[in-house]
């Protein structure tokens, strides 16, 4: 019995002891088990990049100077209108209008463009002057290529079709006898054209460029005087036209 109660009191005395440091213990050793946690920083959602796009759509207006070219005036009624020869016709001053759109390299544009009056003389065979005036207005749908551009300098070439209209006014025969006429109403016509053209366009701002080139123009045949029997061949020009653009963003 003296064996069984010393064991009896020894092991109690030892769950005290457990008792009253193992918690402690445990609590204290805890915080140093675990290393910290480093959570990862919030996810930042990535802005799309915001991208300015033109519409490519632009604005233009050309002033152009055309040395104008005629080829062989002829009666077709020597009753009325005296047979010409040596017609000349004078040069005039153009102004275009026209609106298109770019997209990279390829330009598409439509253009209208009045030449003022210029005066036509020749001589007639019968003795003095056949005289009038002439003026155009043409419509042109033009297709350009970009080849480049250099140091804001963008060299081009084109090509466009449409109509002319012509008109022949204020006929004058300077010795006139009956029958024939000394003056006739005016006198239109409509003509399939044609031009070629070149040029360079410099970017002088964001949306404005000035643009300075060369066309030809062939506008076709006018007639003219009395009962349209003036007959005046192959009529064209060749134009130095300097110009802007103005690009609509």
């Amino acid at each position: 019995m003296g064996l069984l109660r010393k064991l009896f009191v020894a092991g109690a005395a030892f769950a005290v002891y457990a008792t009253g440091t193992m918690p402690g213990a445990l609590a204290a050793d805890m915080p140093g088990d675990y290393s910290p946690v480093s959570l990862p920083p919030p996810s930042q959602e990535r802005q799309p990049r915001r991208v300015e796009l033109s519409s490519g759509w632009y604005l233009r207006g050309d002033l152009a100077y055309r040395f104008q070219h005629i080829g062989e005036s002829s009666s077709l009624d020597t009753t009325s209108v005296p047979s010409p020869s040596g017609a000349k016709l004078n040069n005039a001053f153009i102004l275009g209008l026209g609106g298109g759109i770019k997209q990279d390299w390829l330009r598409l544009d439509l253009t209208g463009d009045y030449g003022w009056r210029s005066k036509y003389n020749a001589d007639a065979s019968a003795g003095g002057t056949v005289a009038g005036k002439v003026e155009s207005f043409t419509v042109l749908g033009n297709a350009y290529a970009d080849l480049g551009t250099w140091y804001g300098f963008t060299p081009y070439i084109g090509a466009g079709i449409g109509a002319a209209n012509l008109n022949f006014s204020g006929y004058e025969y300077s010795a006139a006898v009956a029958p024939m006429a000394s003056t006739g109403v005016p006198v239109q016509r409509w003509n399939f054209a044609w031009a070629a053209m070149a040029g360079v366009s410099y970017k002088a701002a964001h949306n404005f460029l000035i643009d300075i080139g060369y066309r030809h123009i062939d506008m076709g045949d006018i007639s003219g005087g009395p009962s349209s029997n003036l007959s005046v061949k192959k009529f064209t020009g060749d134009e130095i036209r300097v110009g802007f653009r103005y690009l609509l963003d």
